[in-house]
């Protein structure tokens, strides 16, 4: 009887782990199923590999991209350095786009805003294929869209409008500013109309440490300055001050030097400009943050 007992138990737990495996193998089955008919169902409004330039207008302004030996850069003024994961994102968005449906019998394009677009982007691939995309006006949370060429109206995800942006700083591949604190920082030599003078007491260091520890370089006040203009901010080699501080990398250990050059006060009267050795870009600076840079309260020791 026991034995029978047990038997019966053994069917019972054997049964349900079929109606699991079978439960489970149909879920399966019909998952695959709903993805391959996403799949099928999606929309291409672009697929364009390898893109070697790209443009966007919004009627007003234009924002031109080219690619050399792999790296973007601004088609109007190659010096200004770029964010490229930025740049690239903005461009993959735009030549690999889904629509969210396909206006199967549109009316007049005027009635989408596409005779008259809100946003008009290029696309030229390595191959030298060439694409032009239209977006029109908004269509709820979407905006509608048209490839040229074609009479085919879609309607496209808000992202690729978002992505798209018209000021360089969102753009561009800010300076960066190592971490500097009053225990990391060694030594700060100010040169200014020929004179240098050195700092190297703790006292004085933490003082200065104030000032570079703070520091930020988020306000560019010009993406390209050229030698020539490099007066017009005071950043000109006989009337700049020059910043050098000598510091200990946190992850290398190793001493490090990073230098900015201090111009005249901003038009604002609250700010300083500010440019990184080696860099291009000017900054403005708070006056507060730039005189905690370069000043101690008490006597000097000049080198």
């Amino acid at each position: 009887m026991r034995q029978k007992k047990t038997m019966v138990i053994l069917i019972l737990i054997l049964a349900v782990l079929a109606a699991i495996y079978g439960g489970l193998k149909a879920w399966g089955k019909k998952t695959a199923e709903k993805e391959a008919g996403a799949a099928a169902e999606k929309i291409t409004v672009t697929d364009l590999k390898n893109l070697s330039s790209f443009s966007y207008s919004n009627g007003q302004e234009t924002m031109s991209f080219i690619k050399e030996e792999g790296i973007w850069k601004l088609e109007d003024d190659k010096e200004i350095r770029l964010n490229q994961s930025t740049v690239e994102s903005i461009g993959e968005s735009a030549a690999s786009l889904a629509a969210v449906r396909e206006l199967k019998e549109p009316d007049d394009l005027e009635d989408y805003g596409l005779t008259k677009p809100s946003y008009t982007i290029g696309l030229t691939t390595e191959d030298g294929d060439k694409e032009t995309l239209y977006v029109g006006d908004a269509a709820g949370e979407d905006y509608y869209a048209m490839a040229e060429g074609t009479q085919k109206v879609y309607t496209i995800s808000s992202s690729l409008v978002s992505s798209l942006q018209f000021d360089l700083s969102g753009l561009a591949q800010l300076d960066v500013v190592p971490a500097i604190s009053s225990g990391s920082l060694k030594k700060v030599k100010i040169t200014e109309n020929g004179e240098t003078t050195t700092y190297k007491e703790e006292d004085e260091l933490a003082e200065l440490a104030g000032g570079f520890g703070v520091l930020t370089l988020t306000e560019c006040a010009d993406y390209h300055v050229t030698d020539e203009e490099l007066s017009a901010y005071g950043l000109d080699e006989a009337r700049r001050v020059t910043a050098e501080a000598t510091y200990k990398d946190a992850q290398s250990g190793e001493k490090e030097t990073f230098t900015v050059y201090i111009g005249k006060m901003s038009e604002d009267g609250t700010s300083r400009y500010v440019m990184v050795k080696d860099s291009k870009m000017a900054y403005k600076v708070s006056q507060d943050v730039v005189a905690n840079m370069i000043t101690v309260s008490r006597e000097d020791a000049k080198e």
